[in-house]
């Protein structure tokens, strides 16, 4: 015979067998089809929903549709579980009133539940509305009319599933429904209604009710059918005391899924967190043996246990045990061998995340190694252990999270999620083995079975660092920097020196606006924020200024005192010092001389260009005197290198698809009126240019929060009076995009020798759909690609910046730098350091706790 025959037959025969094993298989296979059908089915619709909508309306879509699974899953209040424990319990005890009465009763409970919960989001929306931006109201309003319906169909699931009609269970929610959503938008399109979330959210109200009332009908015709007639009997409090546990257990496991995202998405970018979120997805498929082996087995756990049927749970919990793993085994080696053009369909950047996939398949596969014991547990009546197994594991799961995002990113979330999973597998298998004497490994004989990147990339990896051990050290004249004179001076004294300042400035071995006097005097006379910023300045015998550099207090120990660069409230976003060329390393070292005399053990340099010349000259002072150093934090900000063809930079950066969808965008913007481009360079122009540019800033959601430089005094007077001062030298230049008369984009560029700086870019908001920022920079990179007199533009964007990455795909590796000011105190160093980087992030999780609660007021 051959294989396709056997196979064949084997087919036939578990079809013709009503063993209960048999049973289970098949259930368990039909319930893996449905999932298996689903995934592909929503994959599908996903990329036709993104597609039809566009990346914004769908974006809103996806937040409204994330609400309704939340609450639809946590306000069934475990009643979609509870039908595997009562019914089997009822129906062999022969209480068919106990049984009637909770076939409806549970729907009942559940469907008032949802529908208060609804009622109390929608007199919400109606009180607080006016807090939530506007187009998340009419979205969220559907939303919560799906809810109740929502609800009903997750209990009846679970009152299908126990009586094996596994057609009725899954087909509604798992393949009617998003046939049904992707059908009714299809005729929506061709009724020319408009392409947004309040329609697509229509489409799926009308798809649940319908859904949901159909498998209403279905499942009614087979009740009856199946029990017998007569009247009913209720035991609300007993059905509440066994499904508010399981509601627990399921709350906390809902949660438990989304916690890695969430705490990966507080403290790193959006760009690493969608990779991440892509390699879950992938992963996930394996955990569709999981579910189908559950819903396939559950019931029977509190069937054979009623029944006193000691061998055949036994039995059952073993096979249920090797159903689940090694079919979760071939998935995953299937999956990871498959794993890099699987997350290439999800785009080039996501193979980024294939490493990610191995580390969640370790947590995957220890959970698929003890089976679903949380089901035997929960049906078993032991759910208040099981709701405070996931309770503690939702609590670690946090805790390892925080600790380690932050460090390793989505590496750390999956290790999270992985050790979690392990911790909560074990826990699982010995309470198991200990309350009920069951729990088997699959490969066990039975019940009692023993438990057994770039060089950028690179270089902005956070850690300990020697940079005076990198590369054999320059020599330095130690001569120079022991016969320099240093000083700590405020704005008013740098001001009666603003020749010698200057001076420096124009022939420092780094140029930088920031720290020179025309950026540096009006931000430390204005900002509110620089009141404490100090200048310390080094100077040679001959009077001659050696270094400049703009510092702030920063103790970070209660013993010693130390000093960090000033990013002036990140409107000077760089922390490169002024050091003259011809002495660099030793300016820096009679610097740090200076420092340590005035009491400063530490210095931290902020946003320092780890590439540059300063950073070089500091390497080989520290190598020469002795100093040590630690990396704090570090990350690659886009560049612009000057010289190649514009048209043949932009189509490699954006490439041509992207670069024709931007055409038709700039030719729709100009339906209105015509387009034009225009610089402002000149002293008498920029005045104008920058009142134009502070009034689109204002207009903006900077204005609506108060953030606007025309809105904060002393932000407007320190940018009028830079700009007046940069004018004057040709230091400055604006790009305006005009529609017809009206300013619609502009951008402020500082220059500082053969070197740029895109300063700042504002626009106006109401012609976002056509993405005037993108066009304003796509036009000011092509003049900045012809400039001859521009060799390199910082971006002085942020990490990862959703438009600037994308078309700037050069990178600026900059570095969090903290030294000793004294040599051979490495010690007092380490601990700085180590005080720093916690103070860093009990920063962020503090911003993120209030993000989170203001979150929760809106």
């Amino acid at each position: 015979m051959n294989p396709v025959a056997r196979l064949a037959a084997r087919l036939r025969g578990l079809l013709a067998d009503r063993s209960d094993t048999a049973t289970a298989k098949k259930v368990a296979g039909g319930a893996f089809l449905f999932r298996v059908g689903n995934a592909g089915i929503a994959f599908a619709s996903q990329i036709l929903l993104a597609r039809w909508m566009g990346e914004s309306e769908y974006g809103i879509y996806v937040y409204v549709w994330t609400w309704v699974l939340l609450l639809g899953g946590m306000t069934s209040l475990g009643l979609a579980s509870a039908p595997q424990k009562f019914i089997p319990e009822y129906a062999d005890g022969g209480d068919h009133a106990l049984l009637r009465g909770f076939l409806l009763g549970s729907r009942l409970l559940s469907m008032v539940f949802a529908t208060v919960v609804t009622a109390v989001g929608l007199l919400a929306l109606w009180l607080f509305g006016d807090v939530l931006d506007h187009w998340a109201i009419v979205p969220l309003v559907l939303a919560l009319v799906c809810v109740p319906m929502y609800v009903l169909t997750d209990v009846q699931d679970g009152i299908a599933r126990t009586y094996n009609w596994i057609d009725v269970a899954l087909a509604p929610a798992y393949l009617v429904r998003p046939l049904l959503i992707l059908a009714l938008l299809a005729a929506l399109s061709w009724a020319a209604y408009a392409p947004t979330a309040v329609t697509a959210m229509a489409a799926t109200i009308v798809a649940t009710w319908v859904t949901a009332i159909a498998q209403l009908a279905l499942l009614e015709k087979r009740l009856r059918a199946r029990t017998p007639r007569g009247p009913r009997a209720f035991a609300p409090r007993t059905w509440m005391a066994v499904s508010l546990p399981i509601f627990m257990v399921e709350g906390f496991y809902l949660l438990l899924a989304y916690t890695d995202v969430l705490v990966l998405s507080a403290f790193r970018e959006p760009h690493e967190v969608g990779v991440y979120y892509a390699a879950v997805k992938v992963m996930s498929l394996v955990a569709f043996v999981s579910f189908s082996v559950s819903a396939a087995v559950a019931h029977r756990f509190t069937e054979y246990a009623v029944a006193g049927e000691r061998e055949r749970l036994e039995t059952m919990v073993r096979d249920a045990a090797r159903w689940t793993f090694w079919p979760s085994l071939g998935g995953a080696v299937i999956i990871l061998a498959l794993g890099w053009p699987i997350l290439w369909l999800f785009g080039p950047a996501f193979v980024e995340g294939y490493p990610v996939l191995f580390v969640i398949a370790i947590g995957l596969l220890a959970r698929a190694t003890v089976g679903p014991l949380e089901r035997l547990l929960n049906m078993l009546g032991q759910q208040n252990v099981c709701a405070a197994v996931y309770g503690g594991a939702f609590l670690l799961n946090i805790a390892l999270a925080i600790a380690l995002v932050p460090g390793f990113g989505m590496m750390g979330a999956a290790a999270a999620t992985s050790l979690t999973l392990v911790m909560e597998s074990i826990l699982l298998f010995v309470i198991t083995r200990r309350r009920l004497g069951l729990g088997a490994l699959p490969w066990g004989r039975g019940p009692g079975g023993r438990p057994v990147v770039s060089r950028v990339a690179e270089s902005v990896a956070t850690g300990a660092t020697d940079m005076g051990a990198v590369g054999p050290a320059p020599s330095l004249d130690l001569g120079v920097a022991a016969g320099a004179r240093f000083e700590i001076l405020d704005v008013a004294a740098m001001t009666r020196v603003r020749a010698a300042w200057a001076d420096l400035a124009a022939r420092a071995a780094e140029p930088t606006p920031f720290a020179a006097p025309d950026f540096a005097i009006p931000a430390a006379a204005h900002l509110a924020t620089a009141r404490r910023v100090r200048f310390a300045v080094v100077w040679d015998a001959a009077g001659a200024m050696l270094a400049a550099l703009p510092i702030t207090p920063r103790r970070l120990l209660p013993w010693t005192g130390g000093a960090s660069t000033t990013l002036w409230a990140y409107l000077g976003p760089l922390g490169t010092p002024l050091l003259d060329a011809a002495r660099a390393p030793e300016a820096i070292a009679a610097l740090l001389d200076g420092l340590a005399r005035s009491g400063r053990a530490t210095l931290l340099f902020r946003l320092l260009p780890e590439h540059g010349p300063a950073a070089a000259a500091l390497r080989t002072a520290l190598a020469a005197t002795g100093r040590a150093s630690e990396r704090i934090d570090g990350y690659g900000r886009a560049l612009l290198v000057t010289g190649a063809d514009p048209e043949a930079f932009l189509t490699a950066s954006l490439s041509s698809k992207k670069l024709k969808e931007l055409r038709r965008q700039l030719r729709r913007l100009g339906d209105e009126a015509p387009i034009s481009f225009s610089e402002a360079r000149a002293a008498h122009e920029t005045p104008g240019a920058l009142d134009r540019f502070l009034a689109l800033e204002a207009s903006g959601w900077k204005g609506k929060g108060g953030t606007s430089m025309r809105d904060n005094a002393d932000q407007l007077a320190f940018i009028r009076e830079t700009i007046e001062n940069l004018a004057a030298n040709g230091d400055v230049r604006f790009l305006e995009m005009t529609a017809g008369d009206a300013v619609v984009a502009s951008a402020l560029v500082l220059v500082n020798g053969r070197r740029a700086w895109y300063y700042k870019t504002a626009y106006d908001e109401r012609f976002a759909k056509n993405s005037p920022g993108v066009h304003l920079t796509l036009e000011l990179t092509r003049r900045l690609l012809e400039d001859p007199e521009i060799d390199s533009v910082d971006s002085t964007a942020i990490a990862n910046h959703p438009m600037i990455d994308h078309i700037w795909r050069d990178k600026l590796a900059l570095v969090d730098l903290m030294v000793s000011s004294r040599p051979g105190a490495a010690r007092t160093l380490a601990l700085s350091a180590a005080a720093e980087r916690l103070r860093r992030r009990a920063r962020v999780q503090l911003r993120d706790l209030y993000l989170r609660a203001k979150g929760l007021v809106r």
